[in-house]
């Protein structure tokens, strides 16, 4: 045992978990700084905005707010909705909605609307304001290049202190740890470029009031760019109720934030998983 071999274990646990606290902060530095800068532009249609600000499955909320506002889905039973009639004006993504042949469920619509979603992120990455896929996938490699550099040093002193009959428990421990960390850190990989993060902020900024009292004209927006929760003790409460329960029961959980606060949420329809 070459490296290390004058330190105690407990000398090389202190080490380590102030290398792990280095390698977090670190983790979270690259993105928030190497990010691709994008190019600022807008995301005015409803789609795009949902997307941007959520993915796939915001997408999917907001329509299915946007139809409910509109009489063409209602509440229906056991948490699903039903569809009602036509909507004027829908989108073709809400008539692909409406033409579902049965009790909608939040797993059928999202199916129903995964093309739509990609078309969506394929234009926003046009736009320049989500990161294209190799892009995305660089920069969520080199945010876990940290915790890969930390592990790669725990266990070559995990295997040289077995080697002379050390107890290594507590430092395999920190090693499955380290690669906890760096699974959250790869999943929570936001794909929007600095612009697509600054577009959002600032839709929100100019629509707060989004967030505590949607109009029926508002609804969906208010859904795009915060998430079903604002929803509740509205008449269109229902579509956050199904939300919620399939979520519940693992139905429905795709990992995205429905808080509307943030910059968490954003996954599925070409763009993965957000959080830094």
């Amino acid at each position: 045992m070459e490296l290390f071999s004058s330190w105690t274990g407990s000398d090389f646990l202190l080490f380590y978990l102030m290398l792990l606290g280095f390698a977090s902060v670190a983790a979270w530095w690259i993105p928030a700084n190497l990010r691709d800068p994008g190019r600022r532009g807008a995301a005015d249609d409803l789609e795009s905005v949902a997307v941007l600000a959520g993915g796939a499955p915001r997408l999917t909320d907001s329509l299915l707010a946007e139809l409910y506002v509109q009489g063409a889905l209602t509440q229906g039973d056991k948490g699903k909705l039903q569809i009602a009639g036509s909507a004027a004006g829908a989108s073709p993504a809400g008539k692909a909605l409406l033409a579902i042949d049965a009790p909608v469920t939040l797993a059928d619509a999202r199916k129903v609307l995964a093309v739509h979603a990609d078309r969506a992120a394929a234009r926003l990455q046009r736009a320049g304001l989500l990161m294209r896929p190799e892009a995305h996938a660089r920069l969520r490699w080199l945010s876990i290049t940290p915790f890969a550099a930390l592990f790669l040093l725990g266990l070559y002193r995990e295997r040289a202190g077995d080697a002379v009959g050390e107890p290594t428990g507590f430092l395999i421990i920190l090693l499955v740890l380290t690669v906890v960390l760096a699974i959250i850190r790869f999943a929570k990989s936001d794909p929007r470029t600095a612009a697509g993060i600054a577009a959002v902020s600032e839709l929100r900024r100019r629509n707060g009031r989004f967030s505590r009292a949607p109009r029926p004209d508002e609804a969906a927006m208010a859904v795009a760019l915060f998430g079903s929760g604002v929803l509740v003790g509205t008449p269109w409460e229902p579509v956050h109720a199904m939300r919620q329960r399939e979520s519940d029961s693992g139905g429905g959980a795709d990992g995205s934030s429905d808080s509307g606060s943030g910059d968490g949420g954003c996954g599925g329809g070409g763009c993965g998983g957000c959080g830094g």
